[in-house]
């Protein structure tokens, strides 16, 4: 079969049906939606994860928002923020962007100073936002954007950063890495993913 150009991709119109729940937590709820297969007609079923409780005026858009923060200092290589702590669902410490849910009535901006300001300290200024992506679409219908933060370590606010942790995020530690060091660096956390 001969590769597809992204304009020669056909595009079905899938038609939707009954949606069932199937568990729900306090963040999460599981559930199987029914969809009608184009080629088939048969009705096909998929579990899939659902965010609740995200009722913000960005929902259609995205319900939560990673952040893509780089420290840039004169005659320094530029540094990425990330953060290390602790998931229960693979039971290990990761390595991710600093990252959270939007409140209600928040932007996407605000929530994305918000949450830096409580994992890392730092404050920072907004450069640019992706589109809406979804990272797991086989598994749950949460968007996030990422959000490209520059800090600036000579303003009066980043001298001395402390976080501002909510109870669950005790095991939430931050890293500093320069970028021309990264996958290196990275890979000599073989312990962490």
């Amino acid at each position: 079969m001969a590769e597809k150009g992204i304009y020669d991709i056909v595009f079905h119109k899938i038609e939707t049906g009954k949606v069932k729940k199937l568990g729900n937590g306090s963040w999460l709820e599981l559930q199987e939606i029914e969809y009608i297969d184009p080629n088939t007609k048969a009705i096909r079923k998929w579990e899939l994860c659902k965010r609740k409780n995200c009722t913000t005026e960005n929902k259609k858009n995205v319900d939560a928002i990673d952040i893509h923060a780089i420290i840039r200092e004169v005659n320094k290589p530029p540094q990425i923020i990330l953060v290390i702590q602790f998931r229960p669902p693979v039971g290990r410490y990761c390595i991710e962007f600093p990252s959270g849910l939007i409140d209600d009535n928040e932007t996407v901006e605000a929530a994305a100073l918000r949450e830096l300001r409580e994992e890392t300290g730092y404050h920072g200024k907004i450069k640019r936002i992706s589109e809406p992506i979804c990272y797991e679409p086989g598994l749950t219908d949460s968007l996030t954007k990422v959000v490209d933060v520059e800090i600036d370590l000579t303003s009066i606010e980043n001298i001395n950063p402390k976080q501002k942790l909510e109870d669950d995020e005790w095991s939430l530690q931050v890293l500093k890495i320069p970028l021309d060091n990264l996958y290196d660096a990275l890979q000599s956390q073989n312990t962490f993913y």
